[in-house]
């Protein structure tokens, strides 16, 4: 009876220790793994050592963010973004970051847990966190660069490459001290070249989509508010009630880009401005749909305004601008919200227009 208790009693120890063993070397792989993700080893040097020759030989860069996806392509004429129909690149978004990948270093090696990028903002494609990639091929497609570009700091940047899981905190040349504004391609399109100032506007022709058309001027840079000339009968509500629209070209920045021969939409409404200068600037609206795009001309009325409105049409000729909801309201805001018409008095009803011949 003793002998079979003793065995029992062996074979629960035996098996207690099996069990230790196996939590001991369980809790061993977990210190470990946790150990190998924490493990930052020592980096230094440059990020993209062969960004220079990779942006020499470059035909496309491509950029994937969580705000906008879109290709720069390398054309005869420079750069250019095919999906806003081949419209040019500005060419110092270009330089702005080719200063800041060229010349950003390692700082240090951060975390490779997965968990933990969104932290660093170099979240997987749809991820919380999303980082913005950067991909640049060459003429034959092949893969020159690709990064994913992370949460800034006040000393650099988290950058990681796609496929990898170490992270990497990045500092950038005093240059080039932060990363410019690439996410979206408003950013690298002239979206903002109207501006005609906005002390310039000596005189703006309304013709909305409803109501009727109007005229507002003033005489002077100096003189405050624009004066209602046209329609007679009408009388605006304030003094500076006719300065919003009247100087609704002193500076514009449109929403995005198209080529003006691919919209089939109708002029529903003109905005036309003038400026003490001599520039005078006729502005379309079409309606495609629910949105209003923008086609612009400009005319020079004096020999020294040739310059400006050259510049002008140099960058809309071809060209139809997408206009925001509040830019719209102020540039073909209707009569009956600034203006009342005047009530007709009784002197006004004795003195008919056409008095009948004596």
């Amino acid at each position: 009876m003793s002998q079979r208790m003793d065995r029992q009693r062996g074979m629960r120890l035996a098996i207690a220790g099996i069990l230790a063993l196996g939590l001991l070397g369980l809790a061993a792989g977990l210190t470990w793994n946790q150990a190998r993700q924490a493990w930052q080893p020592e980096v230094s040097g440059p990020v993209l050592p062969d960004w220079p020759q990779a942006v020499s030989e470059a035909a496309e860069i491509e950029i994937d963010s969580a705000e906008d996806h879109f290709t720069l392509t390398r054309s005869e004429t420079g750069w250019i973004m095919p999906s806003r129909d081949g419209h040019p690149v500005v060419a110092g978004r270009l330089a702005e970051l080719d200063a800041f990948l060229a010349g950003l270093d390692y700082a240090g090696a951060r975390t490779a847990d997965p968990a933990k990028h969104a932290r660093l903002g170099l979240g997987g494609r749809g991820e919380e966190g999303e980082a913005t990639r950067v991909t640049v091929r060459d003429a034959s497609g092949a893969v020159r660069v690709d990064i994913l570009l992370g949460r800034e700091t006040e000393t650099g940047i988290y950058v990681r490459f796609p496929g990898r899981n170490r992270t990497y905190a990045a500092r950038p040349a005093e240059t080039a001290a932060s990363l410019p504004p690439i996410a979206e391609a408003g950013h690298w399109l002239d979206l903002d070249f109207l501006e005609l100032g906005a002390n310039a506007i000596a005189v703006s022709t309304i013709v909305p989509e409803a109501g009727p058309a109007y005229r507002l001027e003033r005489p002077s840079p100096s003189v405050r508010s624009f004066a209602l000339r046209q329609p007679g009968g009408w009388t605006l509500i304030t003094a500076a009630a006719g300065n919003g629209p009247a100087s609704a070209l002193a500076r514009v920045r449109f929403r995005d880009v198209r080529a003006a021969s691919r919209l089939e939409g109708e002029v529903v409404a003109r905005h036309i401005a003038e400026t003490f200068d001599g520039v005078r600037v006729s502005l379309d609206v079409l309606a495609l749909g629910e949105t209003r795009w923008a086609v612009l001309q400009a005319e020079a009325l004096t020999d020294d305004a040739r310059d400006a409105a050259g510049a002008i049409n140099a960058a809309a000729d071809g060209w139809a601008f997408l206009l925001s909801d509040l830019t719209l309201d102020r540039l073909i805001r209707p009569l009956d919200q600034i203006a009342d018409p005047r009530r007709e008095t009784e002197t006004d009803a004795a003195e008919p227009d056409n008095p009948p011949r004596q």
